[in-house]
């Protein structure tokens, strides 16, 4: 078995590494480089290439993620269904670069944009570079917030103050959905049920059910935080 995919590993994920930093550096490499090259990325030929190379890597990632567990015959409609935050956020960035839909742009900016950062910087992840999980994890949540980016400063979408109650009455709204199938399903989506058993942010929240209003305060926070570049944008303009 190739030791790059194998299930069980003798090594564990070690926050704020070497390749966990590499990865956020390069994250914000990219950043700089969609800003910098924004007005070739708007001309037809490179905008549709680029949301193509976007679209495949969320895709590609997804469609792995659960062919690898397949063969490791580990695929549990309890735990693998694309229903955690950050499948949802993914399916809803593919959607945003094919149909650039100004609601969806909105959900996934700060919804997607907040949940993938948080996992980027505090990862509930138990596999280490250069384990295939490793690439999954970071290359999915790192083109989601792409994606966001991208349809800021390229295709010039601004979110609205409103923008960020629409997205917590989704968030949950769609929490309440999984916190349900989770009791049909004893499963434990989104971490509703009980905290990962990885050293993430969950670890400082407290015990259930506290952890989920802290949660929810986490949750605004972001997305407040989030907004408050665009506070000080003038809306009527192109991003330069």
């Amino acid at each position: 078995m190739d030791p790059y995919l194998t299930w069980t590993i003798n090594e564990t994920f070690s926050l704020f590494s070497k390749p966990h930093l590499l990865v956020l550096i390069t994250l914000f490499i990219l950043f700089v480089l969609v800003y910098l090259f924004r007005e070739y990325l708007r001309k037809r030929p490179y905008n549709i290439t680029f949301r193509i190379v976007v679209i495949l890597l969320l895709a590609l990632s997804e469609v792995s993620f659960h062919v690898w567990f397949i063969f490791h015959s580990e695929w549990r409609i309890a735990n693998t269904l694309p229903l955690q935050l950050s499948s949802i956020s993914l399916f809803l960035a593919v959607i945003l670069l094919i149909s650039k839909n100004k609601f969806l742009f909105e959900i996934t900016f700060f919804v997607g944009c907040s949940s993938a950062l948080l996992a980027m910087i505090t990862p509930e992840l138990s596999y280490p570079f250069p384990h295939y999980r490793f690439f999954h994890f970071f290359i999915a949540h790192g083109a989601i917030v792409v994606t966001a980016w991208f349809m800021i400063v390229v295709e010039g979408y601004y979110p609205t103050y409103t923008s960020i109650w629409k997205a917590f009455v989704v968030l949950n709204l769609y929490t309440t959905l999984v916190f349900l199938i989770n009791g049909l399903l004893d499963s434990n989506y989104m971490f509703l049920m009980e905290k990962p058993m990885s050293d993430t942010i969950y670890t400082y929240l407290g015990n259930w059910p506290w952890y989920l209003l802290s949660l929810e305060g986490i949750a605004i926070t972001l997305f407040h935080l989030l907004y408050l570049p665009f506070v000080y944008i003038n809306r009527n303009k192109r991003p330069v």
